[in-house]
């Protein structure tokens, strides 16, 4: 048996034996729910009562169950839409609520008295929907369609970290004005951006993320946000970014929207103060549209509902400062000013989704998205910090396609407590990393030192990120749960199964993946230098992950407990691997690596919700759980190996060149790593090879349980309903992190190194200019260049700690005529602990080895408001107050420098006298002390809306982003020099955009 089947058979026969001493329950966490307890007019509680829930968002119509011997009952796996609750019993009247709105993730309460009378009487009561959930401890918000189609977002769903007050952005340089860039994923409480999870149908779709592929919002109902209070199905504890699809229904309806921007419509918002930062312009709209239709209803009533969507969108932007080469196709470089470049992103979207009540207890959903988009080159790319500008010939284009996204559900509710629930879902894309126009494979990739620029063509590295490849991924998705619904029990035992593969068995790239396997540097138009690259390249990897969960949500009077333990094996694998022979490497082999790692995690998750009161007004909560990123490390976006072998060979190697003959070529035989013919030796001998001392990964780093890198949540939170549909929250929470690895080079001791320190620069600018930087650290001439890597635990050096402690505020209401604000204050800071030495004691750097930012740093006031004006008019804003960039300067300091300090040359000098060429780099202030300005931004919207008929009706809005024209900088020079904190990024100018949108 395999150790992918037995590790499912051993978590199969846990969870099996886990859900024997209780009855199976569960509500999957997108769907919403209704509970409460039924009384007499006394107060007396009334076992036997049937419940029926009705909605037209139900394609059976009704839901029935009947209240337990305490009075109460519990329906589960109710899509969001507005329903009526019927309670009836022989004897009483029949009392029926009405105008009930359910949101996704929300378990409303819904009490009842039955007054004594004939069943044929109905009391009908009319009253505002519960905004306070009184059952569950996680912490939501949730963006109807509704709202997305009002306020200034554009309805991206990835932009909705701008309404929510705490999260954060992974970079910077995805803060968008206007939605031009459709990436970016955040985290929220001191958690990683990198566990962020898209889940559709209760599964997580984070291979399908990014520019790779972009969620169609046309195609969603609403969306939820899980913030804090994940949980056992969950398997990380970020933003977990839940999509109800709509279902269609039995009324045909559908949108078509069009969104346009036109250059004229963007202001120019680079100050005075930003050219002295070296910025003299900012990347400027060339084009800009966003249209797409959706169209849904039944085939056949009662039955079968489909819904399908389709979207087309372009961005594209000049990138000012950079030109085609006039001279393409020669080996020098000559701007074309009549040839600006630009970006050109584009995202073709398909999805049809069917909904099958297959019989009265079978659901079947079947869903199918195909995308193919493009991605060229995103601005770090062409002016990456410290490194030199590429030319629009010198970047390669990201086409990702076809990428398809099939998604199949079973629902089978065989009684109204048993509801047994499948799924499985398969993300599939091909990154197709492709030539520009005017490349092809002949044109070698020149880097220019005197102009600090690449053109000609893409030479980088071997990853998708550096040359010529197709990489294919692909990721299945399985699950199964079983559920057991009572009026205080909501009970759930889940299966769940991730098979990940990267890369197709014997398939590699060409060996063009680099122009003819090699790059060139210049100075000027004198050769200084020939790289060489091992191509073909190709990596291949598998993961697994095999989980199992079991959860209880025990209803007890006004307490409610949210119970869970989720584990789980993570296992990765690397395939034996055979590269053919290129142009300068000959054919090579690697060998199979298996369990790199194999995890095994027991994460229990707990939580309680209190009524504090006992009027269902105000909730106390509080959470507690344990959790880890989706893959083998942190940001991983895929369980995968933690080693391959063939990705640990040395890529490339470099040789001086001298062009004698100034024929610009290379007249050496480039195969031979000595100095022959104008070429020097090659820098790196393990050329083609895996390097000598190549990274290892010790057995307590691969292995074990609970070994895996996590991180623990708390939560605790006060939620009370003010008034009708309005709500405060006020909480508290901390994040905590473990698991930590560190690479110990086995060649070296922290004994083998010697102290020095520097003066640093008289800089105004500089917190510490002028004074001395002391705890440097230099390796012994004679150890340098050995490495014997490995990869442990950092636990085994001393402790590593990572803490974030903070509070939100936020306020949300819903007023009648349908004004709305939503947001608030959220405040809090990480403290990150490292001081411990592994090899170099400069790791235990006294003031940069233990960094408290300032409460400053991490503090964000964001809110939204929307506000009807007469004649069907409509304004709406949202507001940023965000923090800035941390600054940064690194310094490198020269031979000269140190030698006085340290009493002798550089370690990396190896002997040369004199040693003019060598330096150390290091940091002259702690990182995450010192911070540009805050980021304020304000966004607004203009609407207004013309009915034709009953269900006809036609929005057109205006949208004014960045009304204020800031200019705060989002990525800047952090090498110290005459660029330090240059300008390389600022947010885009105040921006208009259009948009009509038809509803039928």
């Amino acid at each position: 048996m395999s150790a992918s089947c037995r590790a499912a058979l051993v978590i199969f026969v846990c969870s099996a034996l886990l859900s024997i001493p209780a009855p199976i329950t569960a509500q999957t966490s997108d769907a919403a729910s209704l509970t409460g307890v039924v009384r007499d007019a006394s107060g007396g509680v009334l076992p036997g009562v049937t419940v029926e829930v009705a909605s037209p968002v139900l394609i059976e119509k009704v839901r029935t169950t009947i209240t337990d011997g305490q009075g109460l009952y519990r329906v589960v796996d109710l899509r969001p839409g507005l329903y009526a609750v019927t309670f009836s019993l022989t004897g009483f009247s029949t009392v029926r609520r009405e105008g009930l709105e359910l949101t996704s993730g929300f378990t409303a309460t819904i009490n009842a008295d039955l007054p004594v009378g004939d069943i044929a009487e109905t009391v009908t009561v009319t009253g505002g929907s519960p905004v306070v959930d009184l059952q569950n401890s996680r912490q939501t918000t949730t963006v109807q369609r509704a709202t997305l189609d009002v306020l200034p977002t554009t309805g991206r769903i990835n932009h909705l970290a701008a309404i929510i007050p705490g999260a954060t952005l992974a970079s910077a340089a995805t803060h968008s004005v206007g939605g031009l860039d459709e990436r970016g994923q955040y985290g929220i409480h001191g958690g990683s951006a990198g566990d962020n999870a898209p889940i559709i149908a209760g599964m997580t779709q984070r291979l399908q993320q990014g520019a790779a592929f972009v969620f169609n919002n046309l195609a969603f109902e609403q969306v939820s946000v899980e913030t804090q209070g994940m949980n056992a199905e969950r398997s990380t504890g970020g933003v977990q970014m839940t999509m109800i699809p709509k279902d269609g229904g039995n009324i045909f309806s559908g949108t078509i929207r069009s969104i346009h921007a036109a250059p004229s419509w963007q202001a120019s918002n680079v100050t005075s103060e930003l050219e002295t930062r070296g910025l003299s312009s900012t990347p400027a709209l060339k084009k800009h549209y966003d249209s797409g239709g959706a169209l849904g209803g039944p085939i056949l009533r009662d039955r079968l509902w489909f819904f399908g969507s389709a979207r087309f969108q372009v961005n594209q932007q000049y990138q000012q400062g950079n030109f085609y080469n006039r001279l393409q196709g020669t080996l020098f470089y000559e701007p074309d000013t009549a040839r600006l470049a630009y970006s050109d992103d584009y995202f073709k979207m398909y999805g049809l989704r069917l909904t099958w009540q297959a019989a009265q207890k079978h659901r079947i959903v079947a869903s199918f998205d195909s995308q193919r988009n493009q991605f060229l080159f995103g601005l770090l790319e062409i002016f990456p910090a410290g490194g030199a500008l590429a030319a629009p010939e010198a970047v390669g284009a990201h086409v990702y396609g076809p990428n398809v996204l099939p998604l199949l559900t079973w629902t089978y509710a065989a009684s109204s407590r048993l509801l047994i629930e499948a799924g499985a879902s398969a993300n599939i894309f091909y990154n197709n990393t492709i030539r520009r126009p005017g490349v092809d494979d002949q044109i070698i990739q020149v880097t220019d030192l005197d102009r600090n620029i690449r053109y000609g063509s893409r030479a980088t590295g071997l990853t998708h990120a550096g040359g010529y490849r197709v990489q294919f991924n692909r990721q299945y998705h399985q699950q199964v749960s079983m559920s057991y619904v009572t009026g205080s029990h909501n009970f759930k035992v889940g299966f769940n199964y991730d098979d990940y593969r990267e890369g197709l068995p014997g398939r590699t790239n060409d060996a063009n993946q680099i122009n003819q396997a090699r790059s060139y540097t210049f100075r000027g138009r004198t050769p200084q230098s020939v790289t060489i690259w091992a191509v073909p390249f190709q990596t291949e990897q598998r993961g697994r992950d095999i989980a199992t969960y079991v959860q209880d949500q025990w209803t007890m009077h006004r307490l409610t407990l949210n119970l869970g333990v989720r584990v789980n094996n993570l296992n990765g694998s690397a395939p034996e691997t055979t590269l053919p022979a290129g142009p300068f490497v000959p054919a090579r082999s690697f060998p199979a690596v298996k369990d790199s790692p194999n995890y095994w995690n027991i994460n229990p998750r707990f939580g309680a919700a209190y009524d504090l009161f006992g009027d269902s007004r105000t909730a106390l909560k509080v959470s507690l759980g344990r959790f880890n990123p989706y893959g083998a490390a942190e940001g991983a976006a895929a369980p995968g190996a933690l080693s391959i072998p063939a990705a640990n060979q040395a890529a490339s190697t470099t040789r001086t060149w001298a062009d004698g003959n100034g024929n610009y070529v290379p007249d050496c035989d480039l195969r031979s790593p000595v100095a022959n013919g104008e070429c020097g030796p090659w820098s790196d001998l393990s050329f083609g090879q895996i390097r000598a001392g190549s990274t290892r990964y010790a057995e307590d780093a691969t292995s074990g349980t609970n070994t895996q890198f996590y991180n623990w949540r708390f939560s605790t939170s006060v939620q009370r309903e003010l008034a009708p549909n309005v709500a405060l929250n006020a909480g508290y929470h901390r994040t905590w992190y473990g698991g930590f690895f560190a690479t110990d080079n086995l060649a070296v001791a922290p004994s083998d190194f010697n102290p020095y320190c520097v003066t640093a620069p008289s800089n105004s600018q500089l917190p510490n200019a002028g004074a001395s930087v002391c705890g440097l650290y230099d390796l012994r001439p004679e150890l340098f260049g050995r490495v014997d890597n490995l990869v442990t635990q950092a636990s085994n050096f001393g402790d590593h700690s990572r803490v974030y402690n903070g509070f939100d505020l936020t306020l949300n209401a819903r007023l009648n005529g349908g004004a709305a604000f939503s947001g608030g204050l959220a405040s809090g800071r990480t403290v990150i602990n490292d001081c411990y030495v592994v090899d170099s004691p400069q790791q235990a750097r006294e003031g940069f080895c233990d960094v408290a930012p300032p409460w400053s740093a991490e503090t964000q006031v964001k809110f939204m408001v929307i506000y009807p004006l007469p004649w069907d008019l409509q304004v709406s804003a949202i507001y940023q107050n965000i923090p800035g960039i941390p600054r940064a300067a690194s310094y490198v300091a020269s031979n000269a420098e140190v030698r006085p300090s340290l009493g002798r040359d550089l370690g990396a000098c190896g002997g040369r006298v004199p040693c003019t060429a060598t330096t150390a780099a290091f940091d002259l202030f702690p990182q995450r002390t010192e911070y540009e300005d805050r980021l304020q931004q304000v966004d607004l919207r203009f609407s207004r809306v013309f009915r034709f008929a009953a269900r006809t009706r036609l929005q057109g809005a205006v949208d004014v982003y960045n009304l204020t024209n800031a200019s705060n900088v989002l990525n800047m020079t952090t090498r110290y020099g005459p660029a330090w904190l240059n300008a390389i990024q600022i947010m885009g100018g105040r921006l208009m955009k259009v948009s009509l949108q038809l509803d039928f």
